[in-house]
């Protein structure tokens, strides 16, 4: 027999149905639509399960769009820091350049009496592991400044101490002075400024225009300025001349710098003194204005002095003392109160103060080192500040070199440089010109009207100056 057979299609779709497995009853009927039922019901969790993951895949979607946007902006945001901080390092190189240029022109002017040194040298300097050796053209002081330094600054007192305690202390670290010249030649003083000195036919000229008038009367004598005038206007360059020739030269240098010098900080130092019946206040520097201390005590002085360190040890200083000191200082102190004030430590300045004014009755107080202002050159300043109760009109300080008192400058009086000149009659030519001030009202308009320091800083040419301000008192 054959069999029928259905379609492949209806096969396929499931639609055939054997025979044998079609129901046969209501109940098998039944069951088959339970059956479909549950399976419908099985299939609805996996539906719910299949819309929360979508759910969760476009959260992260959206969680990755916001993400990249964050991304972008924080990246905006680090492109514009850049930018600021661009302009920012651009605005501190301008600055800086603007700051190297005023330090450079301020730095010209103090080379020419502080031992100062370039940028390009500090910074070859850095790149050196060992430490260079300092030249004779790095310790040029001798040529530009009035008063030599010492060569190891020491700004702290303790620090002092500590090194004396592992080296043997060296006079020279407590002592500010001035070594004599080596050179004695007049392009020396050309160097050191070259508008200060065009040859030495100009020099003759100078001298010779003015001897012709030494047929009139005595020319007026003026303190430090007649000194000077007398060794511009000698055809012969001795060493004597020489100094005084570069003090007027410095002293120029000087009122120049002055202008560039801004407000110290001394208000930590101020000292207030006694009140006083006597008016006006005359402060003394030490080291080549009263006296001068020798390099070595192989050289012979006035006296020698045993200077004791802090950490016990003696040594013995050789003192020359400057012709007519201790008569000036009895004689001025019966009109004024006397003061030294001194860049050298007191360990030192002591012992030589003591051996001038032995009763102790001329010199009222003593200001030493750390009473001074140091300026970014090394330098010490005296900012008579420090000196409390103290008008400033009716104060002066006679000092060597000019930039010590480049903060006051009318309250300053220049004295030239003493060594071991035993003819040297620079103090008793100051006498005279105190005991005229002493009646003054103010000793600014004192100064300013006879040594007229405050106009020093208009001339490069120190024959110039001379010829301005000071005709009358040329012979």
């Amino acid at each position: 027999m054959y069999e029928m057979r259905r379609p492949l299609s209806e096969k396929n779709l499931g639609r055939y149905i054997p025979e044998q497995s079609r129901p046969s009853s209501a109940n098998q009927i039944k069951q088959l639509t339970q059956m479909k039922s549950s399976t419908q019901l099985s299939k609805q969790p996996y539906q719910f399960k299949d819309q929360k993951e979508n759910m969760e895949i476009r959260s992260n979607q959206q969680d990755n769009k916001n993400q990249k946007q964050n991304t972008k902006e924080i990246f905006e945001y680090g492109k514009l820091q850049d930018k600021l901080s661009y302009l920012e390092q651009k605005i501190i190189n301008i600055k800086s350049h603007i700051d190297n240029s005023q330090r450079q022109t301020k730095q010209g002017l103090a080379s020419r009496f502080f031992n100062t040194k370039n940028t390009d040298q500090q910074q070859q300097q850095q790149q050196h592991i060992n430490k260079p050796k300092i030249s004779k053209n790095d310790l040029d002081l001798n040529q530009m400044q009035n008063k030599q330094k010492s060569n190891t600054i020491v700004n702290d007192p303790k620090v002092i101490q500590n090194d004396n305690l592992n080296k043997k202390p060296s006079l020279s670290t407590f002592v500010t002075q001035q070594k004599t010249s080596n050179e004695t030649n007049i392009q020396k003083i050309i160097q050191i400024h070259p508008e200060s000195a065009k040859g030495m036919n100009q020099r003759i000229a100078f001298s010779n225009n003015y001897r012709e008038r030494s047929t009139r009367s005595e020319t007026q004598f003026l303190y430090y300025i007649s000194s000077v005038i007398r060794c511009y206007m000698t055809p012969e360059i001795t060493k004597p001349i020489q100094q005084v020739r570069e003090h007027l030269v410095q002293s120029i240098s000087a009122a120049q710098y002055s202008k560039m010098m801004n407000s110290q900080q001394y208000e930590e130092k101020r000292v207030n003194l006694p009140s006083i019946s006597l008016k006006k206040t005359i402060v003394f520097d030490l080291d080549e204005t009263l006296i001068h201390c020798n390099e070595s005590i192989k050289v012979p002085g006035d006296v020698i002095l045993p200077i004791r360190f802090q950490t016990g040890e003696v040594i013995e200083a050789s003192i020359n003392i400057r012709p007519y000191a201790q008569q000036v200082l009895q004689t001025l102190s019966r009109h004024f109160e006397l003061i030294v004030f001194t860049a050298s430590h007191s360990c030192y300045a002591n012992v030589v103060i003591d051996y001038l004014d032995p009763t102790k009755q001329w010199i009222s107080h003593r200001f030493f080192r750390e009473s001074c202002v140091q300026t970014e050159e090394g330098a010490y300043i005296k900012d008579l500040r420090v000196i409390g109760n103290r008008m400033l009109s009716d104060l002066v300080l006679v000092d060597n070199a000019a930039y010590s008192f480049c903060m006051q400058q009318l309250n300053g009086i220049p004295i030239l440089n003493f060594y071991d000149n035993k003819s040297d009659q620079e103090l008793l030519y100051l006498q005279n010109y105190l005991m005229a001030m002493k009646y003054a009202k103010d000793v600014r308009q004192f100064n300013q009207q006879y040594l007229k320091l405050d106009r020093f800083g208009e001339f490069k040419d120190p024959i110039q100056l001379l010829e301005t301000l000071f005709k009358e008192y040329i012979p």
